[in-house]
């Protein structure tokens, strides 16, 4: 697991960091024994998930609602949970911002390394959808300009 990225932070022992986190205004930092598991695993694809992170790191947050309990990065969260002690996780508040950081996750997944077009192919495709339904994940804590009159 040398391409994972992780440090000691005191308090919460070792913290893996994602390669991308592209909405940091909706990051947490927990330990994996606060997130609560919902759904199982498939040993196959955890494989999968571990050969993948052995080759690129963790790639993305993964996915928690508002009640701590893990919504995406089910297979992730087991191979991690032996790495380290705590993680960056997107806090969703809504079925539709579980289902938007979900989609987010998979493309930068498929686009990995080249994340130049992230912004634009989020507004494409089955993408849009989702993007659509959470417009303002896009302006958090932006600081608007008042017009000029």
């Amino acid at each position: 697991m040398d391409k994972l990225h992780k440090n000691e932070i005191a308090g919460m022992g070792t913290v893996i960091w994602p390669y991308y986190m592209v909405f940091k205004e909706r990051l947490i930092l927990k330990k994996f024994e606060d997130v609560k598991i919902v759904h199982g695993t498939h040993n196959d694809f955890k494989q999968t998930i571990r050969a993948d992170i052995e080759k690129n790191g963790l790639l993305c947050p993964m996915v928690i609602d508002e009640k701590d309990q893990l919504r995406n990065g089910n297979h992730r969260f087991k191979v991690l949970k032996k790495q380290g002690d705590a993680s960056f996780f997107y806090k969703a508040n809504s079925r539709e911002e579980v289902n938007f950081f979900s989609r987010l996750n998979v493309l930068c997944w498929e686009l990995h390394p080249d994340m130049s077009q992230l912004m634009e192919k989020l507004w494409q495709g089955k993408n849009k959808k989702y993007a659509e339904k959470v417009p303002h994940i896009f302006t958090e804590n932006v600081k608007i300009a008042k017009p000029k009159q």
